[in-house]
């Protein structure tokens, strides 16, 4: 087996693994997926990983585990790459034409593009932005981020062609955050980062996304469903995959329908759209 083989296995098993893994539970595990290498090889191709900074290690209550590493330009979509802000996204061996990178900056704000659901909410938005001409409102596309955090997604909304974006957070960390990285990206014209609650939000949006967890989700939905556009998109995720059918019974009470699902690992990401009998209040 090739280094360049065993290191796509290694990496295969971390980002593909439900827990967390410790550098002895990993070894481990790629002694069971390659069982005639030696023990020297695999801790070969771990710190090969590590210094090509496709694994990093990570410390929590004691522990250590290595985990996927963000440090260099990771694709998260299929056009979509996110970027430490010092990186060279030119240089990247996978740039490809019609990317859109994004520099994230990292910080305590959830959203560096480490969790399943931020993947799937940018997977979901990507999907929603390419795929369907979006309605207008008052002759301009707009998005909507409840719980914006970093803010990566509505900056990925701007990026994929919507014209303005508002991104609201109760945490003033994060706040501070999401504007140092639309500041980053150039695109202070186009989003606007508030305290405001959601209630206090007002206007109809072309699309609607929030990557909360399922109770909050089922809280806002109400409030979501008023505030999108009749032709509109809602995209959540936060959602673990036994959470699914109950936000669909929810949904359904609303007359939304899911038009698009992801799943990765234990998580799930949904986009749903206004079914024919819907109407707006």
């Amino acid at each position: 087996m090739s280094d360049a083989t065993l290191d796509a296995r290694v990496l295969g098993i971390v980002s593909n693994s439900l827990d967390r893994l410790t550098p002895l539970e990993l070894k481990r595990l790629a002694k069971h997926v390659c069982r005639t290498l030696e023990r020297g090889r695999i801790e070969s191709s771990i710190k090969r990983l590590v210094q090509q900074r496709a694994l990093i290690y990570t410390y929590q209550f004691g522990h250590s585990f290595l985990e996927p590493s963000f440090e260099k330009p990771v694709r998260v979509a299929n056009s979509i790459v996110l970027k430490p802000p010092e990186c060279d996204y030119l240089s990247y061996h996978e740039a490809l034409p019609g990317d859109i990178a994004i520099s994230i900056k990292k910080g305590a704000a959830f959203g560096t593009g480490f969790h399943p659901t931020t993947r799937l909410s940018l997977q979901a938005l990507e999907w929603v932005c390419r795929c369907f001409p979006l309605p207008e409102s008052k002759n301009r596309t707009h998005l909507l981020d409840i719980g914006t955090g970093s803010g990566v997604l509505v900056i990925a909304g701007i990026r994929l062609g919507l014209d303005h974006g508002i991104g609201i957070d109760i945490d003033p960390c994060a706040r501070v955050e999401a504007l140092e990285n639309v500041t980053l990206n150039n695109l202070a014209a186009k989003i606007d980062i508030s305290g405001d609650s959601l209630d206090a939000i007002a206007g109809n949006f072309s699309i609607v996304i929030a990557n909360l967890r399922f109770p909050t989700l089922k809280d806002y939905f109400t409030r979501m469903v008023e505030l999108l556009d009749t032709n509109g998109f809602l995209i959540v995720s936060g959602i673990k995959n036994n959470e699914i059918e109950p936000l669909k019974m929810v949904s359904t009470e609303h007359r939304m329908a899911v038009f698009w699902e992801g799943i990765e690992k234990e998580w799930a990401g949904l986009v749903f759209e206004p079914t024919s009998g819907f109407e707006k209040k």
